[in-house]
């Protein structure tokens, strides 16, 4: 694991809609977590304890809408008050878009495995042969096709990771699938605001990820006033299952630093 920081120390957290365990009002943190597209909250099942550890944890709910400045919205209509938050892949994309929408909620940023780009025209394409592929019925097919490109190259024959993978996505579903995809494709750059996000913030990317490259967390960094980032190595885009011991070190240095 590797961690620099390019400016200051930065902090921000995200969001989950049901809440396991601490008290905001006994002087813990508010902790939400926003998962990846297609996943339950398993995605987190490696953190959590080390999560909890630190406040008040609840998980964002993402099912249900189909663009992410809803599910935003939906964040902060359910989350009262101030809040650290955390999200992986589209949850970074959501976190982000809690910023902006409400900067003065946010006492600290996690951005796990994500970008503050917009797809680009090749990436939009693909995501609609996925959604086509549901449509006609093949959930588990894509699920299955998915797999290879959310590991490290390293990765790709682990039966174990594998069956997580698989257990993680069932409980999403097709239909739930289809408006993240929508959501991810309507998505807005959020790069200009970057430099505006002065809370504390630490970026986490996997060495080895091929869905959203290294380079996407170098440039998020390299934007942000106030950022820590770390690179976990042999991980890809699922690091906290692939590396889930060095995942818990970057998430509590992070939680400790924003106390």
């Amino acid at each position: 694991m590797n961690s620099r920081s390019p400016h200051s120390t930065g902090r921000c957290e995200v969001a989950f809609d049901s809440t396991v365990g601490g008290s905001g009002e006994n002087g813990f943190m508010k902790i939400v977590l926003v998962p990846p597209l297609l996943c339950s909250p398993l995605a987190y099942a490696p953190v959590i304890d080390t999560v909890w550890s630190h406040g008040q944890v609840t998980l964002a709910d993402t099912r249900h809408d189909d663009t992410i400045s809803a599910m935003a919205e939906r964040i902060l209509l359910e989350n009262a008050g101030e809040f650290a938050i955390l999200g992986t892949s589209m949850g970074g994309y959501v976190a982000l878009e809690v910023v902006r929408q409400a900067p003065d909620r946010v006492t600290a940023l996690a951005l796990v495995s994500t970008s503050a780009r917009a797809d680009t025209t090749e990436q939009v394409k693909a995501r609609s042969s996925q959604s086509a592929l549901v449509e006609d019925g093949h959930f588990d097919a894509l699920v299955n096709a998915a797999f290879a490109g959310v590991v490290a190259a390293d990765n790709e024959s682990d039966q174990a990771l594998l069956a997580t993978w698989r257990a993680m996505t069932a409980p999403v579903g097709p239909g739930a699938f289809l408006r993240q995809q929508h959501a991810v494709v309507q998505r807005a750059d959020l790069r200009s605001m970057l430099p505006s996000i002065t809370c504390p913030t630490v970026i986490i990317h996997g060495a080895a990820d091929r869905l959203i490259p290294l380079g996407a967390a170098e440039e998020t960094a390299a934007a942000m006033p106030a950022a820590t980032f770390t690179i976990i190595d042999g991980a890809g885009h699922f690091l906290f299952h692939e590396r889930p011991a060095a995942a818990r070190d970057a998430v509590g240095t992070w939680l400790e630093s924003a106390e």
